[in-house]
């Protein structure tokens, strides 16, 4: 939940960073949005993404050697306190063809069951989440426990079996025919990351067919094709109290047994400076358990994106650090000086391949300027691979913040680019489909910008379409349609910056011109209203066969008749209630169909003394919505939104 202003933190985080260099370069000017996209980068020349090559070793002794080559650059790092070059600032923070009547289902289609799945990017891919369902059994995780459940019909909903971990904590799960995927992260000395496969054939009784663990930090999974792919790091150096690093070997334990990498499954890049961990690609059938790893020396790294054949990983070279002679980054492939520390970050990304028996391959490495925001920064179409960041850059002689869209072919090289879409704005939502991309930022309106990729080689900005708030994550709906949500915002009279409301639905709709406009919006309380879904898009439901959204809410309303200068920020509502929204959604826009809450009738949410029952997941099976707090599931008839079971979770 956000407790203070997100735009005016943003806006003071910039302003932070701008101190920071005034002592190095001139100051930060204020930039308006142009219709023209400039072309310029740090230190007067072009933003340019970069392939590089990828090696592997060949023997132990290699691998040690390596590593032993590198440990100066990773003390330097780590006795300045600096776990290779830690950030000093960080940027910001389906449905049928919409026909004019607004009756999009048929009667056929809505006497089938059916039932949401898990919230993806990928059509496809499946992302590990705490809710899954295969249509009669729900398979839940809370904290330290999964549960599963008879869930349909609703009114034989209850418990079957509970699978407790100790000294654990569940991070996600996955479930295919007969098959239980639990992601566990348990803590002894070190931290490992447990990959957990059970026979769940009978539901009432699971189990545990392997284990596969890793000593690390988990990163994401998906699962494509009958295995789970995981991303995680191990530390590639351990530290003595003198600061001194020693390199470690990549270890990985299979059923109790634990084996060193071979030295021909671990990759490295031109960029030795930042490394500090082993990124492990970890892939594990569903059916049998059998696993298999590689692993790609890299810095920390934080996002992932999975298409139908291949996996990117990113990860950020931050280039403020410079000690010793140590060299930059992939990107700049040279030291860095004091005299270029605005040059701000670059992402490395690498790209490994997939087979259908599981296989995994690492093909290529490059870098592009900037960071990215999320994992709906990137996508695969058509072989390529596109890719939205966020940096600061040299325009006109000033320095400030820029948006860009790169493509990258297959070898991770540049292909085309588009730079600088909004000067001195933020990135704060993106989302590829098809041809089409769309990108929106804010600093104190929202332009939507429509991106054309007909022509790969040449990205082309259709229209920036401006309304009040931002959206922080977008829905693609066919026929050229998108769903935002977001916040309202108001412009400060005071300041280049906004100060947040309450929660905003947008419907967008781009045509085919490229033109778009916002068809309706719909708000949802004052300033302190939040929601999963804004962090989170596994948070979002959407069921396509009569077209609902739910969506949970944390609900803050401002008493009275508050008033405010527009020198001022807004007034901050109390929370009242926190359940899901549920609304229909046509071609018009949002229409509230019911509320749904945990908690007890005539207790408000900050009267509970129940912290358990906040809302976070929905699924939706037949006609009635199945909502999951950390204590409990509750069952809703879709018509009357009346209660029809609720079952207890472990913990309560």
């Amino acid at each position: 939940m956000q407790s203070a202003s997100r735009v005016g933190f943003r806006y003071r985080e910039a302003a932070i960073f701008v101190m920071a260099i005034m002592g190095v370069a001139a100051g930060l000017a204020a930039f308006s949005y142009s219709s023209t996209v400039l072309n310029s980068s740090l230190g007067g020349g072009t933003a340019h993404a970069v392939a590089e090559g990828l090696g592997s070793f060949q023997s132990y002794s290699q691998l040690q050697d390596f590593m032993a080559a590198n440990a100066k650059s990773a003390q330097q790092y780590g006795r300045r306190g600096i776990w290779f070059g830690g950030p000093l600032m960080r940027f910001g923070g389906i449905v049928p063809t919409f026909a004019a009547n607004a009756a999009l289902t048929t009667a056929a289609a809505q006497s089938a069951l059916t039932f949401t799945g898990t919230n993806v990017q990928v059509q496809g891919i499946d992302e590990p989440d705490r809710v899954k369902t295969d249509g009669k059994h729900l398979f839940v995780s809370t904290n330290d426990a999964v549960t599963i459940l008879n869930a349909y019909p609703p009114n034989s909903t209850s418990t079957l079996s509970t699978i407790a971990f100790q000294n654990g904590r569940v991070l996600g799960i996955e479930i295919s025919p007969d098959r239980l995927m639990v992601i566990d992260e348990r803590s002894t000395n070190t931290t490992h990351i447990d990959l957990l496969l059970y026979d769940a054939s009978v539901p009432s009784s699971p189990k545990l067919m392997g284990n596969t663990s890793i000593a690390g930090t988990y990163v994401a999974a998906r699962l494509a094709q009958g295995y789970i792919y995981a991303v995680i790091q191990q530390p590639s150096y351990s530290f003595d109290n003198k600061g001194n690093a020693t390199g470690v070997m990549p270890l990985v334990t299979e059923d109790g047994v634990r084996t060193t990498l071979p030295p021909s499954s671990v990759y490295y890049t031109p960029n030795r400076a930042q490394i500090s961990y082993y990124t492990m690609v970890a892939s594990v059938s569903m059916s049998t358990g059998k696993e298999s790893t590689l692993s790609v020396l890299t810095g920390p790294s934080s996002t992932i994106y999975v298409s139908t054949s291949n996996i990117y990983v990113v990860y950020t070279n931050y280039q403020e650090y410079y000690a010793d002679n140590i060299p930059g980054d992939i990107y700049t492939g040279g030291a860095i000086s004091s005299t270029n520390l605005q040059q701000g970050q670059n992402s490395t990304i690498f790209r490994a391949s997939y087979s259908s028996d599981g296989n995994v391959t690492v093909k290529a490495v490059g870098s592009v300027p900037g960071t990215v925001l999320n994992q709906f920064s990137l996508d695969e179409y058509n072989n390529y691979f596109r890719v939205a960041t966020s940096r600061f850059a040299e325009i006109g002689g000033a320095y400030t913040r820029s948006d860009d869209v790169y493509v990258l072919g297959q070898d991770m090289s540049q292909v085309s680019a588009l730079r600088n879409l909004a000067p001195g704005e933020n990135l704060y939502a993106v989302r590829f489909v098809g041809d089409m991309g769309y990108v929106v930022t804010f600093e104190q309106i929202d332009p939507l910008f429509a991106i054309s990729f007909k022509d790969i080689t040449n990205p082309v900005v259709l229209s920036a379409l401006k309304v009040t708030g931002y959206s922080d994550y977008l829905h693609p709906l066919p026929g050229g349609y998108l769903i935002g949500v977001g916040k309202e915002a108001v412009p400060s009279s005071n300041g280049n910056f906004a100060w947040y409301l309450g929660m905003k639905l947008s419907l967008f709709r781009v045509f085919d011109n490229g033109t778009s406009t916002q068809v309706s919006k719909y708000l949802i309380g004052d300033r302190g209203t939040d929601s999963p879904v804004l962090n989170d898009h596994l948070a979002f439901t959407f069921d396509s066969s009569r077209n609902i959204t739910a969506i949970p809410v944390l609900l803050a309303k401002v008493s009275g008749n508050q008033s405010y200068s527009p020198s001022s920020p807004p007034p901050y509502g109390d929370v009242v209630w926190q359940g899901v929204y549920v609304f229909k959604v046509t071609a018009a826009g949002f229409t509230l169909l019911g509320r749904v809450s945990q908690y007890p009738p005539g207790s408000n949410y900050g009267d509970s003394p129940v912290n358990n029952l906040q809302i976070d997941r929905s699924v939706i099976i037949g006609n009635y919505l199945y909502t999951v707090s950390q204590g409990e599931v509750m069952v809703s008839d879709l018509s009357s939104y009346s209660t029809v079971a609720t079952v207890q979770l472990p913990g309560r």
